[in-house]
């Protein structure tokens, strides 16, 4: 068997990468830290230098497709966090980062085990939604909107926002304008 060069470079994050990227086009059945490295080109036992299994790379990839998600929304506002405007901010950056990363939607929203409890403010809830919660819910409060009227808005801003997500990155919709300016004509719209 011809071995594999010697990697240089971060092949905990290449792993991670290639993880997503195949968990994506052939699913969870059959997903492998073998066809990860063979991806990676590099041997076979080099993912379990940085995995110790397939559940913590997949642990591993929720991980960090999250940390981005989350940096990419806490920046959208910092410095404006409790400002009327936070909350499409919030909006933006959402569908912004999927714009940029169309392969991590896939990924969190149908491979990666995630939960999202619209029936109950859970401090646990996935960290992206809970902040577009809590900036929304302030946003509801600071215009007087009845708090018995907080979760169903939420799920109005949330479906327009996560929706637009969903389309954007289908590779059978096709559409030439700017998703995040359907967002921010229509967005306040929604909460009057």
């Amino acid at each position: 068997m011809k071995e594999k060069p010697y990697h240089h470079g971060d092949l905990r994050n290449k792993l991670i990468e290639a993880g997503i990227g195949l968990i994506n086009e052939d699913g969870l059945k059959g997903f492998s830290l073998r066809k990860v490295a063979a991806k990676c080109n590099v041997s076979h036992a080099a993912p379990y230098s940085h995995f110790k299994d397939i559940d913590e790379l997949i642990y591993a990839m929720g991980e960090h497709v999250t940390e981005r998600f989350v940096e990419k929304m806490r920046t959208s506002i910092r410095g404006q966090e409790n400002s009327l405007e936070a909350t499409s901010l919030l909006g933006q950056a959402y569908i912004s980062f999927f714009i940029e990363n169309p392969q991590y939607f896939q990924f969190l929203f149908y491979h990666s085990g995630l939960t999202i409890d619209l029936d109950n403010d859970n401090a646990n809830d996935y960290p992206p939604f809970a902040l577009f919660r809590t900036t929304a819910y302030q946003m509801f409060h600071s215009i007087g909107l009845p708090e018995k009227a907080y979760s169903e808005k939420l799920i109005v801003l949330w479906s327009m926002v996560h929706g637009i997500a969903s389309l954007l990155t289908n590779q059978g919709i096709r559409y030439s304008g700017d998703w995040i300016n359907v967002f921010i004509n229509n967005c306040i719209k929604e909460i009057e």
